[in-house]
């Protein structure tokens, strides 16, 4: 993994363009909420490229048809890990899907976890994405967590480093 300064419009902008046809096709709204001028993130840009895809995919594929997916982002102190970076930018993404169970929230980022719920049996995968995301997002200097609320939706939460000056 290469750490670099990484300019994030254009990491959201390629994972919009990877993911637009098949929310298109889902008759979905997907909206952004990214200040132009985030900072600089110290971070590896083709797996940061995998944890948006990831998680906007997952939230297209838990999402029915004509949902909401919002992608959001801001810069911040670091409140969630206070003895790892200090600034961070902390990037969200929000569906109005299925949510997760209580009991599936424990093993959410369980290697091979697969729902036991119908509704998300319903979408194939092989239980591994979040896993790896998790260990993605770790290995860069982050953290990710989640908020869910069964039947009515849930956000995934992450943070990586800012790029010193």
């Amino acid at each position: 993994m290469k750490l670099v300064p990484i300019i994030q419009n254009e990491v959201f902008g390629e994972v919009i363009r990877s993911t637009n046809r098949q929310i298109e096709d889902k008759k979905q709204e997907l909206k952004l909420e990214i200040p132009d001028a985030l900072p600089l993130i110290w971070a590896d840009r083709t797996r940061i490229v995998q944890i948006m895809t990831n998680l906007v995919s997952n939230a297209h594929k838990y999402t029915p048809e004509g949902g909401k997916i919002l992608v959001a982002a801001e810069a911040t102190a670091n409140r969630w890990e206070p003895d790892n970076a200090m600034q961070v930018v902390h990037i969200w993404v929000k569906d109005n899907g299925i949510g997760i169970s209580v009991e599936d929230q424990q093993k959410i980022f369980g290697k091979f976890f697969r729902s036991d719920d119908q509704k998300a049996r319903e979408v194939p995968g092989s239980g591994l994405g979040l896993n790896i995301t998790k260990s993605l997002v770790e290995m860069q200097g982050g953290k990710i967590w989640f908020e869910s609320d069964f039947r009515k939706g849930t956000t995934f939460h992450f943070t990586i480093p800012v790029a010193e000056d």
